[in-house]
């Protein structure tokens, strides 16, 4: 699995800050649906408030006449959407913002009613301000075909203001006690100045609770490093979309994730009262032998399947430890597969099976292939260390290759 320094504290909020968003305000209208502007908001505004871009906590409230409700706290998911004008450009003779309409509009109506769910889209107003930015539905329990109505009226006009985005979103998803999956569909990089991949890292770092997965939607090789390096400093993942069956790919993938993650079970079933019966004959039945995998020090997502290639669990994030019934799995790191054999009753741990190649200085992309040209990772940008299991690699440095072999528990610098 990869590993990540994120730019972090002072320098990403500095960077941050300069998505040219001094004012941006907060507000809720007579019906309730929440606006960011960076105008001031109405008179007949309520819960109206200024906040910081680049410290989305620090919120100042504004003189207002009733209070608002604020971002639901229960998990869910909130997408959003790249309405900017390099939406209108066409595949199959078909606009992109129109597939994009299309598929979103599906997706919210096949999501199950337990799912909290909430919209943020950008460049749909105006051309040229990078503060157009709108909440169209907050997270929580919403009406979706309101919410369907008023996508289907997007008009993609303006900019690609990513990081102000993803700072509107933390800024909803301050308070939530449970994790948020944000899920950015867009269809090119930041053209506001500001540095999303930073930001996504510090709003990690400041314990905003949330997970990001990007799409990547007909976008170039340039545009795609930078979207990637957000889903990596989210702790998410990246999705290539180069047309509308790979976006409803796409989305339907983190729809199953997000279903799995946050569906609640059945209410228990209503009991009548009867008069009790005699205790129920004593049945044992012989419990699998279990056994434990551990991988301490990663932090990122490691698929786990079965002999069958049916996906079981995974690590990510904190979860640093599974137990599982005897027998052979296999763990993917980057898509590169290692066999592990998990006895009963034992802990098998895999760190002594996994080797680190790092290149502390160098900042261009360098791809990572494995022994059969596939590339399974790369270095670049805040990427400067990869952990993969023992093997050879070959590395290309603008085209020229440089063949690494990767030790069990050794470390290889490139300087």
């Amino acid at each position: 699995m990869k590993q990540y320094r994120l730019l972090a504290g002072l320098a990403a909020l500095a960077l941050i800050a300069t998505a040219s968003a001094a004012d941006l305000y907060k507000w809720t209208d007579e019906k309730g649906q929440v606006h960011y502007t960076s105008s001031p908001p109405p008179e007949t505004a309520r819960k109206p408030q200024q906040i910081d871009p680049a410290n989305p906590s620090n919120a100042t409230a504004l003189p207002a006449s009733a209070a608002a409700s604020g971002a639901a706290n229960a998990p869910g998911v909130l997408f959003i959407l790249d309405a900017s004008g390099s939406m209108k450009a066409k595949i199959d003779n078909r606009e992109k913002i129109v597939i994009a309409k299309e598929v979103m509009s599906n997706l919210l109506r096949d999501l199950p009613a337990t799912i909290q769910v909430g919209l943020e889209v950008y460049g749909h107003h105006t051309k040229g301000d990078c503060n157009d930015i709108e909440v169209m539905a907050p997270v929580g329990q919403t009406d979706k075909a309101a919410l369907i109505q008023r996508i289907q009226a997007i008009d993609p006009k303006g900019m690609t203001p990513i990081t102000q985005a993803l700072q509107v979103a933390a800024e909803q998803l301050k308070t939530a006690e449970q994790e948020t999956t944000v899920v950015l569909v867009s269809d090119g990089e930041e053209t506001c100045k500001g540095d999303p991949c930073a930001a996504v890292g510090s709003l990690v770092q400041q314990g905003v609770k949330l997970k990001v997965h990007v799409v990547g939607f007909d976008v170039a090789e340039k545009e795609q490093q930078q979207l990637m390096c957000i889903a990596k400093a989210g702790n998410g993942r990246y999705f290539t979309a180069n047309n509308a069956e790979q976006l409803k790919d796409a989305l339907t993938e983190v729809k199953q994730e997000v279903v799995k993650k946050v569906e609640l079970p059945p209410p228990p079933p209503v009991v009548a009262q009867t008069p009790p019966s005699p205790a129920p004959e004593k049945k044992v039945v012989k419990m699998p032998a279990l056994g434990t995998i551990k991988i301490p020090k990663y932090t990122g997502r490691v698929p786990v399947y079965d002999q069958n290639r049916k996906e079981v669990d995974y690590f990510g994030g904190t979860a640093h430890e599974l137990i599982l019934p005897a027998g052979t799995y296999k763990l993917e790191f980057s898509g590169v597969p290692l066999e592990i054999q998990v006895d009963g009753g034992k802990t098998t741990e895999i760190s002594s099976q996994l080797g680190t190649i790092k290149i502390p200085k160098y900042t261009g992309r360098v791809p990572v292939y494995d022994q059969n040209g596939k590339e399974v990772d790369y270095f670049g940008g805040t990427a400067h260390e990869l952990i993969l299991p023992a093997g050879t690699y070959k590395l290309e440095f603008s085209g020229a290759p440089l063949e690494i072999q990767v030790e069990g528990g050794q470390e290889v610098v490139l300087e």
